[in-house]
């Protein structure tokens, strides 16, 4: 599905304008498509302008509808037919896709079902997205500090691999999220992090810590730390790519929570990773 990289993966929007695909025409694998959205060429305003897929922060939520419609119109000619998402709640919970009733609370997404497009919404936590193409199975999980932490990449692999994935065929693509020189805290935040899971791990996570331009701040390294939560669940890095695209610094092309709260533009919008099995695959 995906190879080794240590760069800035390029991203390809193809003629689907306001979505970016990993690759582009002729994927590494048949039937598995992985895509991210930006922030460009829906119907929103504001401080939601204008492709805002989130319907959680206080935009009108006939925009929103309109927005997702605008999403599966463009998906579905590659065999997108339905949407799942869940009601973020920075935990580690992954679930299958396929309910009913009210939207579950939930961090991650998995299904085994062609046309069911898993997706999470971001404006700066990671999104990562899992596929075992041999299995047919995929997934999609919201990755903020607080849910990586706790363990949700790894409920993740473990849903999957209940459904009958393999470990060993699991791919991963860590999503634009929010960069390092970017992503600015407190000792507080890194004291926490650092005593937050089992055996208490300081020396291995205290490298995704750098000295920030403030005598009191760091830097962390979301995405270095979700791709080492990833190896700690079995995978190989070889099975993951992580694109290396900041939010927060990519005004153009994405939302942000944090730009957004240090320009006073918020609530902002959230854009939707998304992966799923086409049905003829």
């Amino acid at each position: 599905m995906m190879k080794k990289t240590h760069h800035c993966h390029r991203m390809e929007s193809g003629n689907q304008d306001n979505i970016l695909f990993p690759w582009k025409n002729s994927p590494p694998v048949p039937g598995v498509i992985p895509f991210f959205t930006t922030r460009n060429g829906g119907v929103g305003s504001g401080n939601w302008h204008s492709f805002n897929l989130g319907d959680h922060v206080a935009d009108r939520p006939e925009d929103v509808a309109r927005n997702r419609e605008l999403l599966m119109q463009k998906l579905s000619p590659l065999g997108g037919a339905t949407l799942a998402v869940v009601n973020q709640v920075h935990g580690n919970r992954a679930i299958l896709a396929g309910w009913s009733g009210t939207r579950p609370d939930a961090d991650a997404v998995v299904t085994d079902r062609p046309g069911v497009v898993v997706a999470v919404l971001t404006a700066d936590c990671a999104p990562v997205l899992f596929a075992d193409p041999q299995a047919r199975i995929v997934a999609a999980a919201h990755a903020g500090w607080r849910g990586a932490v706790a363990g949700i990449l790894e409920n993740t692999v473990t849903a999957m691999e209940q459904l009958g994935a393999d470990k060993n065929r699991i791919q991963a693509i860590i999503g634009p999220c929010i960069g390092p020189a970017c992503y600015e805290v407190d000792t507080e935040f890194r004291d926490q992090l650092l005593k937050t899971r089992e055996n208490k791990m300081e020396h291995e996570w205290q490298k995704f810590f750098s000295n920030g331009g403030k005598a009191d701040k760091l830097n962390f390294d979301l995405p270095g730390y979700v791709h080492a939560r990833l190896i700690k669940t079995g995978l190989d890095a070889r099975q993951i790519i992580n694109l290396e695209q900041c939010t927060y610094a990519l005004e153009s092309l994405f939302f942000s929570h944090r730009r957004a709260v240090h320009h006073g533009q918020t609530p902002c919008g959230r854009q939707l990773s998304g992966i799923f099995l086409c049905p003829d695959a």
